[in-house]
């Protein structure tokens, strides 16, 4: 069973990667498998903060045609 996805993990290890970049020694096959792990990561939050997006406008929407069926009682 694939594990969910975890957005503060993914974001720490982001964060990680990104401090690594940082140093002076890199290593350039390294340097690629990193920006590779981290665009992935940043991909798949972009999906994520996406999706939770949508669900707050459905919340939204959803609370608001409820008033208005209230203002119309």
């Amino acid at each position: 069973m694939a594990e969910k996805f975890n957005f503060t993990k993914a974001y720490q290890k982001i964060e990680e990667i990104n401090e690594w970049f940082q140093g002076e020694d890199i290593d350039l096959n390294e340097a690629l498998s990193k920006y590779k792990e981290g665009m992935d990561l940043i991909g798949k939050c972009k999906k994520e903060l996406e999706a939770a997006k949508n669900h707050f406008e459905e919340i939204k929407n959803q609370y608001k045609s409820e008033e208005l069926s209230e203002e119309e009682k």
